[in-house]
């Protein structure tokens, strides 16, 4: 059972829950507590999401940073590859950032379909060797 809830499943899960309460429909995330741009800010359901959001991707990048020896092995059999998803992570990342100040609100599907299929290649290719070595 440890096993089952160790890393990565445990905090996938964290992420998936927090995904699920900024999903909520409007109804149910109260007033905005905190404005970000016209038509996007924070509510109090989008508030406490983020606590099991930011535990869940915490516990998720402390996990690859533990086994950074085989995502650095990765990198060194294929570094074009590697090259190419971390262009597509930032560009997702960017797409992400840019839905939430601009008026073109749906690039947050197209960056988090991108920065997400990142973050879960690099848990699969961690998550292949699992034991942790410590430089």
């Amino acid at each position: 059972m440890k096993q089952l809830l160790g890393w990565p499943t445990a905090s996938l899960i964290l992420v998936g829950f927090a995904i699920l309460l900024f999903a909520a429909p409007i109804r149910f995330e109260g007033s905005v507590l905190v404005p970000i741009s016209p038509g996007h800010g924070l509510s109090l359901l989008d508030s406490i999401a983020l606590v099991p959001l930011l535990t869940g991707v915490f516990w998720l990048y402390s996990g690859l940073f533990q086994r950074r020896s085989r995502l650095y092995e990765s990198i060194r059999l294929s570094p074009g590859v590697t090259t190419f998803v971390l262009l597509l992570g930032g560009l997702g990342l960017g797409f992400l950032l840019a839905s939430a100040f601009s008026t073109f609100w749906w690039w947050w599907a197209l960056g988090a379909i991108l920065f997400g299929t990142v973050t879960l290649t690099a848990v699969i290719t961690a998550a292949r060797n699992s034991e942790i070595i410590r430089p």
